[in-house]
């Protein structure tokens, strides 16, 4: 009897052991931010695109995890966090020059537009560099929006941070505490909205070329792990959902984008 246990014990801790190698992307601690549509958290659950996507994703290659698995922090908090240490996977990340050594990638999932947001009755021209560089411009520290307005030749002073909760930068500019807000055209928008502020008295007055989102990975994650989540994306992306169209552009339409 104890010889049949220890060999039923032996065969659990190989099928275990086979279970772990196939499945690595169960081992990552998943991050994420406030920032809708791509992912947000509404009556205490966490959803949307990027969210969506990835459980599908993972789901369709026999490697689930749980909403649950997925911690939700400041874009700041989160951004060091992959940067220094390991095991991470933080998104959605814009995948620009000067972040592409600094992560491993799997994406994209669809495309992002930076911009600056005004109030109207602000009168804000922003044509070229100077006009920029007249502005005081709220963003989040360690955005693509800052990443981008200062590689442009945005002076450092001009920038304003807050708390780096784009809900707080979102007040700061209906409060006249800066001219324009750094961000996410429609992220922006969609927080607006979200507290309760009329749209109209807004605008966008300068935007960046749309940038590819992706899902980044810390740079000590082996390619084969990063490979295995593409292979996933890939798969949902031409994977027929139940209205006919791909799952992909289902989630889309759930979260009412048109990517």
């Amino acid at each position: 009897m104890s010889q049949w246990f220890y060999s039923l014990f032996s065969g659990l801790l190989i099928v275990s052991a086979l279970t772990t190698k196939a499945c690595p992307l169960q081992k990552l601690t998943y991050i994420t931010e406030d920032y809708p549509p791509h992912n947000f958290m509404e009556e205490g659950v966490l959803q949307g695109i990027s969210v969506d996507l990835l459980l599908a994703a993972l789901a369709a290659i026999d490697c689930p995890i749980l909403k649950n698995d997925i911690k939700m922090m400041p874009w700041t908090r989160g951004y060091y966090m992959a940067l220094n240490q390991p095991d991470i996977v933080l998104f959605g990340m814009t995948r620009i020059k000067e972040r592409e050594n600094l992560f491993k990638w799997a994406g994209p999932y669809m495309n992002s537009q930076i911009g600056l947001t005004a109030r109207k009755d602000a009168y804000i021209k922003a044509h070229n560099l100077n006009d920029l560089n007249r502005l005081t411009i709220g963003v989040v520290k360690d955005d693509v929006a800052e990443k981008l307005f200062k590689g442009i030749g945005i002076n450092s002073p001009n920038f304003k941070y807050g708390n780096n909760h784009p809900e707080t930068l979102a007040k700061m500019l209906v409060s006249y505490r800066f001219d324009a807000w750094g961000y996410e055209i429609n992220v922006a928008r969609w927080m607006l909205i979200k507290l309760g502020y009329n749209i109209n008295d807004f605008e966008t007055v300068y935007t960046f070329p749309p940038i590819q989102s992706s899902y980044a990975f810390s740079k000590n994650t082996p390619d084969s792990t990063v490979k295995l989540l593409q292979t996933a994306l890939d798969k949902i992306k031409n994977k027929k959902g139940k209205t006919g169209n791909t799952l992909l552009n289902e989630i889309y339409t759930k979260y009412g984008v048109i990517n």
